[in-house]
């Protein structure tokens, strides 16, 4: 069931600070809403959907971290928690435990907003893990969502094209 008092409009663009105060927070929170935000009985995940290689120490396989985060099709969404983040985690507790739990998306790092793609619920979570910046194995999450509404086909395929330089 959507959420009719929602403030934000599907498939329209918000920055991390839009969120924060769209969700009365009392103040900007958009330093500390990345990858995913609790905010009372909501939950917020942020997705780059095309990720580049970062220069802070990161080594990413080709040049991207090798995060599964993807539309299957326009309907079910799988993601990646953070590393070290395990099902059992505060952080993935959250997410599992939150009432409503909206997924937001930008193409690539050279955008600044997301577009808001609405409203999930969880259809798996499950652990797995993943190498760390050191080589070492740590916990993660993989979540399976399903979106309450079927995500645009031309929003979904300027999604998943290429980024062109």
């Amino acid at each position: 069931m959507e959420n009719i008092d929602s403030p934000f409009v599907l498939y329209e663009k918000y920055s991390r600070r839009d969120v924060s105060l769209l969700m009365n927070c009392g103040k900007d929170l958009s330093s500390v809403m990345y990858g995913m935000k609790r905010i009372d009985d909501d939950v917020f995940i942020f997705i780059t959907y095309h990720k580049e290689e970062s220069q802070d120490e990161k080594n990413y396989v080709a040049g991207k971290p090798d995060y599964a985060d993807t539309f299957e099709d326009n309907l079910i969404f799988k993601w990646d928690s953070q590393i070290g983040k395990g099902l059992e985690s505060s952080y993935m507790q959250d997410v599992l435990g939150a009432t409503r739990k909206h997924l937001l998306v930008k193409k690539s790092d050279a955008e600044t907003n997301f577009y808001y793609m609405g409203e999930f619920d969880v259809m798996e979570a499950k652990n797995a893990q993943k190498e760390d910046n050191r080589g070492r194995m740590q916990p993660i999450t993989k979540v399976t969502m399903r979106m309450h509404h079927a995500v645009r086909e031309d929003l979904l395929r300027y999604l998943q094209s290429n980024i062109t330089a």
